[in-house]
């Protein structure tokens, strides 16, 4: 009896998700991912509008920087800009970001014991 001989290959499911939005999504989430790119998203997305100046300033980041990562967020669709005068104003692209930047804030500051799923709180544990 040969041991190494590999199981008969089954039929792979379709996946859920096609793959071009598991490739985009993995675009996002390593943006994201960045510390100071999160930074950036999670203000926008409490705050609203800012310029690269009120940004930089907030998060104590040289400008250039900021700039730079919004190069990056702009391209990934994940922020949009607004001129008014001379001030750029950023934004994040779609209520959805903005939702979940603001869940993010409200789990981070209530503690690990809450858990959400959209608008609800599904559980808390006891601890």
């Amino acid at each position: 009896m040969n041991l190494k001989t590999k199981p008969k290959t089954q039929e792979t499911a379709p996946e859920f998700f096609p793959e071009g939005y598991i490739k985009k999504a993995v675009k996002i989430l390593k943006l994201v991912s960045e510390e100071s790119k999160l930074r950036i998203m999670l203000l926008l997305a409490k705050k609203g509008p800012l310029t690269v100046t009120e940004i930089s300033t907030t998060l104590d980041m040289n400008q250039s920087t900021v700039s730079h990562h919004f190069s990056l967020l702009r391209n990934a669709d994940l922020v949009t800009p607004r001129r008014e005068g001379k001030n750029i104003y950023y934004d994040v692209n779609d209520p959805l970001w903005r939702e979940m930047g603001k869940q993010f804030f409200e789990y981070l500051q209530k503690g690990d014991n809450i858990h959400f799923l959209g608008k609800f709180i599904l559980k808390r544990l006891s601890k």
